[in-house]
């Protein structure tokens, strides 16, 4: 019995079979649409022009996140102590969790024509700000939504730095450039590589942002153009032949990216701070002011403008929202199982291995098909499913199917970094023994890994249920009839012009979303 239940094989590797599996339906199903052959020669133009398009705003989008994201974080450590520097880290974590739609709803709210920035102008007779749309609002967005991200991840690194380091310097009596490239320096070069591939990845193919500010075909991403040719046109051979572009062209860039050894970012912390040799001197203070004031001025607006919504609280009590806080509910709590429950057996089979000896190489190539996800843009995969299932489901129906499921795949990569070091940890300090003792499945799970399961399991799942919450980008498709989500009535809302009725539903998402960011740090 023991022989035949050791040739079984590990779970995990079934996982592992599901996911290529999916995405190879995916692929499948793209080629049965067309393919290729769905594009005409004469699209071949319009595509590349979209390819540098989007390549030329995700750099951009990436450098400037990069660049205030890490500013920001090394003047709030050389800042211990200021007025509002806990709002301000409030704010950031509440841009850093935002759901998309509700960093769209706040640009508008804040830059648009009848915001206060152009109110303000007018009363002091000044010429009015130019429009949000185009590549400069879609780059700004881009920006609030992952510079405040940067400087959470970098802050909880920066704190990384051992206590004796920053003493050291403080007795060598180390100025800005020095602590910049002895203290910060390899800092910096550890996190910075994830950082720009997963913003990189995430503004190339941008979907909300672009749609709402991206002011014409010029800045559209190939995620808008599968929307279109899918939701408008109906054309679902060139929606598939748009898609396999996009998956071709982020498998190349994510294999690139796993083949330079670099990781993703830990999960963004805060972290305790140590007195830093270089808070003192006239000139870094001005300029910590500076960037403290330029981030507020840009991110502030931007998300306070939700609070506007405080006047129509009694909009959430309508019965369309009810019902679509209760489907976000529920395919929240779905993709949260899924991703977490996927997740938890591919690090366990990264960790298998006899007499509790896991192999570098599994782990290696573990680690990399969960970052191969990154590569698959959520429109293209669930293109490629969807096409496979028009025949037997209807849109609704499709959709309550695959909006978890694509939603569950796409936090599997940052669940997944909740869980393997925890689990890693635990084999290499009990494998062994759990394996002399012959503990295995269940039993191993109970005694050896839930003990340091237990919390990252409750944080594994706060996130990926925040991510999934405030999807816009797989519910666009589907959305409408019996499947309408919060993200999808908000922007209903904002289409029809109710604009205090989007506030409110804006802020019932911030508040969620802080909740279980929190919750994921805390717990």
């Amino acid at each position: 019995m023991g022989r035949a239940a050791s040739l079984m094989p590990h779970p995990g590797l079934l996982a592992a079979g599901l996911i290529a599996a999916l995405v190879a339906a995916s692929l499948a199903g793209l080629s049965q649409a067309g393919g290729a052959a769905g594009l005409s020669a004469g699209s071949l133009p319009y595509l590349a022009g979209v390819v540098r398009g989007a390549a030329l705003q995700a750099a951009l989008s990436t450098l400037l996140s990069l660049l205030l994201g890490t500013a920001l974080a090394l003047a709030l450590a050389r800042r211990a102590a200021f007025p509002g520097r806990s709002a301000l880290i409030a704010i950031i974590t509440a841009a850093a969790v935002a759901p998309t739609i509700v960093v769209v709803f706040g640009m508008v709210a804040a830059f648009g024509r009848g915001g206060p920035l152009a109110t303000l102008a007018g009363f002091a007779g000044l010429p009015a700000p130019p429009a949000i749309y185009g590549l400069h609002g879609i780059v700004t967005a881009h920006v609030v939504m992952n510079a405040p991200l940067v400087a959470r991840v970098m802050l909880g690194a920066f704190a990384s730095i051992p206590a004796e380091r920053a003493r050291l310097a403080e007795a060598l009596r180390f100025g800005a450039l020095d602590c910049l490239r002895h203290l910060d320096g390899p800092v910096i070069r550890r996190e910075w590589p994830g950082l720009a591939a997963f913003i990189f990845l995430a503004c190339f193919t941008s979907f909300a942002v672009v749609l709402t500010l991206g002011g014409g075909p010029a800045n559209a991403t190939l995620e808008v153009a599968i929307y279109q040719a899918l939701r408008l046109d109906v054309d679902f051979a060139r929606a598939a032949a748009i898609a396999l572009l996009q998956i071709a062209l982020a498998l190349l860039f994510v294999a690139g990216f796993g083949l330079t050894g670099a990781r993703l970012p830990d999960a963004p912390g805060q972290g305790r701070m140590h007195p830093r040799p270089d808070r003192a001197g006239p000139s870094l203070l001005i300029l910590d002011v500076a960037v403290i004031g330029l981030s507020a001025l840009l991110i502030g607006p931007v998300m306070l403008s939700v609070l506007a919504g405080l006047g129509r609280l009694d909009a959430l009590a309508s019965p369309e929202v009810r019902e679509a806080a209760a489907v976000s509910l529920v395919l929240a709590s779905c993709a949260a199982i899924m991703s977490v429950g996927l997740a938890l057996l591919l690090a366990s089979a990264a960790e298998a291995a006899p007499l509790g000896r896991a192999s570098p190489a599994r782990r290696r190539l573990v680690d990399l098909s969960t970052l191969a996800l990154l590569g698959l843009p959520p429109f293209a995969l669930v293109t490629g499913l969807f096409v496979l299932m028009r025949g037997s489901f209807s849109l609704t129906g499709a959709g309550f199917v695959l909006v978890p499921l694509v939603n569950a795949l796409m936090a599997l990569p940052f669940v997944y970094r909740l869980l393997a070091p925890p689990l890693r940890q635990s084999a290499e300090r009990h494998g062994r023994l759990a394996a002399s003792l012959g503990l295995t499945g269940i039993a191993r799970l109970r005694i050896v890994a839930w003990p340091v399961l237990r919390r990252p399991l409750a944080a594994a799942l706060a996130l990926a249920a925040a991510l999934s919450l405030g999807d816009f980008g797989v519910i666009a498709l589907f959305g409408g009839g019996d499947l309408i989500t919060l993200p999808y009535l908000m922007a209903e809302r904002m289409g029809a012009y109710r604009i205090d009725e989007a506030g409110a539903i804006a802020l019932a998402l911030v508040a969620v979303a802080v909740g279980l960011a929190y919750a994921a740090d805390k717990v």
